[in-house]
Order: C-alpha cells, then structure tokens, then sequence
C-alpha cells in the first residue's frame, strides 16, 4: 500500500525527511496524530514555529492520509465528514503578465536541466531585482499589455479569479529596502489594476499580491487607491510578524487583505484573526492538514473565509482541493498549472483532467484519488538529490 504526500520547498528539505524517517517507518499508518506529535517533538529545538521541519511533516501526513483512506477505500474528504462541495473553484497566479520562473531551494532562479541547462540546475548570474527583494530597476518598463493578455487567457480556460504580482519591478521605485510607494509607482500599479479590471470586466474575481515588500503606509496607501476596482483582496501586504503594522492595513485599507502563506500554526493565525483579517491564506504544504483544518475552523469563528496558498503540482492541489472541500468557509484555491508543461502528467488515476473550466471536481476514489507517476517525477527530478532509495543520478 503506497500513500503520497507533497510538501513545500526549502533549503535542505530532502535531509530533514530522511532524518524523520526512522520515526514514521514501523509505525501504523492510523497512528497520524501520535506519529506527528513524534515529529514536532523532534524537532521541536530547531523548528517550533515552522519553517522546513513543518514542510517535511506536511508532506509525511498527507501520505500517512492517502494511506488510510486507500485502505478503508474511501476519499479523503469522506473520512473527514463529507464535503460541502466536490466541485471547487480555482483562481489563476498569473505573476506580472509572465510565467513565474523555476526557483530553486533559496528562491532563486534557475534554469532546470529539463529545460537544456545541462547535467544541472543553472542559476542565471543576472538575478531579476524580484527577488532579491527590490523594485528599482531604471531599464524596465512594465508591460500593462502582458497582464490583460494573461488575465484574457485565463477567463478564456474558464477561470473566474485572477491574481497578479503588485510588487513589480519598474523605473518609478526609489529604494530596494525601505518598502516605500513613489507617487509615480502607485500610480503605475492602479494604472495596471485598472487595465486588467477592464480587460475582465467585473463579474471575474481580481486579487493582487504584495510579496510582503510594502510598508503599512504604502499598503494602506495601495489599498485605499485601489478601492475603485473592486479587488477580491490585497496579499501579503506587510512582512510576517509586524503585527502592528498589518493590524493599521486591515483596518485603514479600502481593499480586503489576505495573507497565510508564511504562518504555521493555529496559535500565529489567531493573532491575524484578532487584528481583523477575513482571508486566511494558509499554504498546506506548510501547515499539513490537521493544522491546515484548524486554522479553517478557527477562521469560521469570525466568519472569515479561507483562500489556501498552493504552488503545488496536481498531487497536492488535490490534497489541498480535499480539505478545501470539508470547511464551509472555503472561498477560491490557488493553482499554478498555467506555467508548468508537465502539470496535469504527474498524477495519474483520475478519470477527467485535474482541472476543467478552471475548478476541480473530486472524484469517489479511495485516498487524494491519484498516484504519483514516478516515471514523469523522475525524469523532472532536481539531478542532484536522491529520488525516493535511489541514489543520486
């Protein structure tokens, strides 16, 4: 019986996960919460609050699930007391207009062997100013033409949602470190907003994401600028942690915020919900599926609303989709299937294509309802790192 799980990437995660091993190996695969208590306890000196002990658990219970459910041949979501719906709706990260680039470990860009960069990942000497963390960049010019063509595309495969990157580089930002707006550069990005919220019309869901790269007066500045437009949200305004600072976005900005994605557990997202947020972003790839439910239910106390972070391939958009489909207070998934060729090819199993008219529909198959296809995985592998027993290739 072979039950899968995917976590979120982080430096040395593959040792973290060999390290755990003789903890889960030998153990009965109903005995989730004890052997994950095993693992936190582990772990606990290193990572307490999160961060790559967590990424690797997440990926260990979503397998331990897949295992159960596959043994008493049931869908996830019915041993979980059934779904509010089987059919969910996805929005589309569309990134600045352009495909989101391969990162590797540290969130660097690479160029992946697969992709004819050799016998190994090829980390560009040319670092985009993304993601170092700056916006200055006096030769770019920002292409609002990229965003309402990407944002057209999107609609056309029947997605409601959008999402586009707020955090751009261009030629009006003053400063890479002091998360400041210029005049100039806010009025660039509502000039964008503006023209994909055209380019829709107002019936699609627009959110835009912040990267955590603003101050609160430019957030609550950005918020407040872009109110005419109807926003589904504004993510990640502030860094994780100023909490002060998030408490004056949310309650001084005309917009909706949204963040998760950088939070673990449901002690960090009580915090959140004190400060009046009322969309949750967990990302499940870091906060596993027990907490991940948690955090939802603890989120319905104040009638917030839970839109999962999720960059994962099909295997664990499913398992979030899972989830997603027990909580009432589920809203709309992330996906990133729009800029990976082999997306749909890494699960097999499922009778209709993961996505259709930008939603899921979950099938009535024991488990997440598919299987790994260790042969596409495989030949998509970082070359580097050992593939489940294999050795390095």
């Amino acid at each position: 019986m072979v039950g899968y799980g995917e976590c979120f990437f982080a430096p040395g995660l593959t040792a973290v996960v060999r390290e755990l091993k003789p903890l889960v190996v030998g153990g009965d695969s109903f005995d989730i919460r004890r052997l994950l208590h095993n693992l936190r306890t582990a772990g606990f000196m290193a990572s307490p609050h999160g961060g790559v002990l967590h990424h690797a658990m997440a990926a260990i219970e979503a397998a331990l699930w897949d295992i159960v459910d596959k043994r008493l041949s049931v869908p996830v979501y019915k041993l979980w007391g059934g779904a509010y719906r089987r059919r969910l709706r996805l929005y589309a990260d569309c990134h600045a207009g352009e495909g989101l680039a391969s990162l590797n470990s540290i969130n660097a860009p690479r160029v992946p062997w697969w992709l004819g960069a050799g016998d190994t990942d090829a980390v560009p000497l040319e670092v985009h100013p993304r993601y170092h963390g700056g916006r200055s960049a006096e030769a770019i010019e920002v292409d609002i033409g990229a965003y309402t063509k990407r944002a057209g595309e999107a609609v056309e495969e029947g997605y409601t949602a959008v999402k586009f990157d707020l955090d751009i580089p261009n030629s009006y930002a003053r400063d890479d470190y002091n998360r400041m707006l210029s005049p100039q550069e806010l009025e660039l990005l509502v000039e964008v907003v503006a023209a994909v919220r055209e380019a829709v019309g107002p019936t699609i869901d627009v959110a835009v994401d912040c990267h955590w790269n603003f101050s609160a007066e430019s957030a609550i500045a950005a918020g407040r600028a872009l109110a005419p437009h109807n926003l589904m949200w504004l993510e990640d305004p502030v860094p994780p942690g100023s909490d002060e600072a998030f408490r004056r976005v949310v309650r001084e900005s005309a917009t909706p915020v949204a963040t998760g994605e950088h939070h673990y557990l449901a002690t960090q997202f009580a915090h959140l919900l004190e400060a009046g947020l009322l969309i949750v972003a967990p990302d499940l790839q870091k906060t596993g599926l027990i907490e991940g439910r948690r955090i939802a239910e603890l989120a319905e106390l104040y009638t917030a609303s839970v839109a999962p972070h999720n960059i994962a391939s099909a295997l664990g958009t499913l398992q979030a989709a899972h989830l997603s489909a027990t909580v009432p207070n589920f809203t709309v998934l992330e996906h990133h299937r729009l800029d990976v060729p082999f997306w749909e090819e890494v699960v097999t199993g499922r009778e209709a294509p993961v996505i259709q008219d930008g939603h899921i529909t979950l099938e009535d198959k024991p488990g997440f309802g598919v299987d790994l296809d260790e042969e596409v995985a495989y030949r998509h592998r970082k070359r580097d790192e050992p593939f489940f027993d294999a050795a390095p290739a």
